[in-house]
């Protein structure tokens, strides 16, 4: 297991690890996670190929963070900063749910420091968005939601029915949690999902190579939102997985990791 180092950048310490060798492969973690949230097994497939860098949030996990509100697009120049510190000048970039918010912004605003881009279970904000079903969103609202009730949002009914302990397919989360810091989110993602907020009227502008992958039974951010994406990247690869849901790396760790490597590898995007 890597240890963690630190980069200094404005107004914040960023905490990162580091995988692998190969080409730089940066992993952008969702809404209120850490970096020791990625799948290990994906990781794993990754790493035989590329160096990959996950990293916690400015105020997350080991991240320190000195300002009292962000935006997506902050976070996105937070990714500029720290591939400035490891003095990488292009990577591939997967963000996965709002960490795909953070990654669309990074790419619209740096295009030509991204290989290859790779949006999980993630969607364009703006007013356009599907959003999830009442019953979802008052769980993920609520901060006195059971972990049982916050993992059922991230896999089908069936699928949870059928494991009666879900929660040994997630790592084992050992960082600090920031009840300050998810609220910042939060209010970052209301934002992307205002009227005009989002990725939405810019999409088009994207010339990188785009793999869009989400879960056909989602109920977090809907599958839909991934068909919606790609109406407005041209070019973008859309797999849509039946039976997975928006933990689908967790649920389906090889089939994941192998859609992933097998789009970065390929010459023909």
């Amino acid at each position: 297991m890597p240890e963690v180092q630190y980069a200094e950048i404005s107004g914040a310490t960023i905490a990162y690890k580091v995988y692998g060798k190969g080409e730089p492969l940066l992993l952008c973690t969702g809404y209120a996670t850490n970096m020791d949230l990625w799948s290990g097994d994906v990781i794993d497939i990754l790493q035989q190929r590329y160096q990959v860098i996950v990293f916690d949030y400015r105020g997350m996990g080991f991240s320190t963070n000195a300002d009292s509100s962000f935006t997506i697009e902050c976070l996105g120049e937070d990714v500029n900063a720290l591939m400035t510190v490891l003095n990488i000048s292009k990577a591939h970039l997967m963000g996965w749910s709002m960490g795909g918010f953070v990654a669309q912004m990074f790419a619209l605003n740096h295009p030509e420091k991204v290989a290859k881009l790779v949006l999980y279970a993630t969607n364009c904000g703006d007013t356009i968005t599907m959003n999830p079903s009442q019953e979802i969103i008052d769980i993920l609202e609520n901060p006195a939601s059971t972990p049982l009730e916050m993992l059922s949002t991230l896999f089908p009914d069936d699928w949870m029915a059928a494991h009666a302990e879900p929660w040994t397919f997630l790592p084992e989360a050992k960082e600090p949690y920031n009840g300050e810091t998810i609220g910042m989110q939060y209010g970052a993602i209301q934002q992307w999902l205002s009227p005009g907020g989002g990725s939405a009227g810019r999409l088009h502008s994207l010339t990188m190579p785009v793999l869009l992958i989400c879960g056909k039974e989602d109920k977090v951010v809907p599958c839909i939102n991934s068909s919606i994406l790609a109406d407005s990247i041209p070019g973008a690869t859309i797999i849509q997985v039946e039976a997975t849901g928006h933990g689908m790396m967790y649920q389906m760790p090889q089939t994941f990791g192998h859609y992933v490597a097998t789009f970065l590898e390929s010459e023909s995007n």
